[in-house]
């Protein structure tokens, strides 16, 4: 179909997991050229909770000076004041230095959890996000995989490890644990994201976008997928359709500078250059560091666009994304029903 002259096609559904194996407040839906539009919500996972004793750390040795007198003798002094208290490290504190962004801190404490509680995954599942924050990338990688080791059932250690594998730019590594996670939950919106995230890393377009596509139809609000299909489409220079769901991104998450940087390279490409600028400028209010986005809106002022070029909505191409996706619903029911 055509929405004001760009092509927007339908794609094909693909159902099965294919064999080369890959984030929330209400937010103000502003269409450009169009009226202010409804708001949508999203929600996000929050890590289970655990809460284990309190352990004691051992206070560290006392300081001591040593002086060195006439005649090649020395003696040691005495103590410089009275030894600390023992440190009192809690899974609780460690955790609250993690949620405040004190990544360091974190892994320092999970560090010293783990060496009391050694048997326990969670720990090491935590010291592990500890260190991917901190960009300890191989640190997070041996946590999760003793996180792994104690308990091989942990899908949270999976997922992550994945992450961090992918990050660290080995997508053939991470293939391992989507396999193992997928075999767990073959309708994992995790998985079926880093499905697509690994595929997209190896090269493999197509099989990246048909992973998106099930990960959407796993959890319709799940924007970086929409953003991570629309970042694949603009790769194969498909503008037209790489809109839709850049679109429905923003609309679901319009505080997310990336998809405003995304969606912004899209409407450039596809001639729309004061859409464009607008979405960058967007990214810039949400980030003001984004390089990026500096250099896409410089470029994109000094462009002139076609005095008769009709007015892009972005709600109606969101708009023509969720139905896209009730389509490919209709679909998988459809070859379901005939198996």
């Amino acid at each position: 179909m055509k929405v004001n002259g760009i092509e927007v096609h339908r794609w094909a559904v693909g159902i099965g997991v294919t064999l080369a194996l890959v984030a929330i407040v209400p937010l103000a839906v502003v269409a450009c050229g169009g009226a202010e539009r409804p708001t949508a919500e999203a929600g996000e996972e929050v890590r289970e909770r655990v809460q284990p004793p309190d352990i004691t750390l051992p206070p560290p040795p006392p300081e001591a000076e040593t002086v060195l007198a006439s005649g090649d003798t020395s003696y040691e002094a005495e103590p410089l004041g009275p030894p600390e208290p023992p440190l009192q490290v809690t899974y609780e504190m460690a955790e609250s230095a993690f949620l405040e962004g004190r990544y360091e801190e974190a892994e320092r404490l999970f560090t010293g959890y783990t060496d009391r509680r050694p048997e326990n995954p969670w720990g090491y599942y935590m010291l592990g996000l500890s260190a991917w924050k901190a960009g300890e990338l191989e640190r997070a990688e041996e946590s999760f995989l003793t996180a792994l080791e104690l308990d091989p059932g942990h899908v949270k250690s999976r997922v992550n490890l994945s992450r961090v594998l992918l990050d660290g730019g080995q997508p053939y590594d991470a293939m391992f644990n989507i396999e193992e996670l997928l075999a767990i939950d073959p309708e994992s919106n995790d998985g079926l994201r880093l499905l697509g995230r690994a595929n997209h890393q190896l090269g493999q377009a197509e099989q990246a976008i048909d992973a998106y596509r099930q990960a959407i139809l796993a959890d319709e609000t799940d924007a970086w997928s929409m953003n991570n299909m629309g970042l694949v489409l603009i790769e194969q220079e498909h503008f037209g359709e790489a809109l839709p769901p850049l679109a429905r991104a923003v609309e679901l998450r319009d505080d997310v500078a990336i998809f405003q940087n995304n969606l912004g390279v899209a409407l450039e490409r596809a001639g729309y250059f004061r859409c464009a600028e607008e979405s960058y400028k967007s990214a810039l209010a949400i980030d003001s560091a984004y390089e990026n986005a500096k250099l896409n809106l410089a470029r994109v002022e000094l462009l002139d666009e076609p005095a008769d070029l009709q007015p892009i909505d972005l709600y109606e191409l969101a708009q023509i994304f969720i139905d896209e996706l009730e389509g490919w619903r209709e679909a998988v029911a459809y070859k379901d029903g005939g198996e």
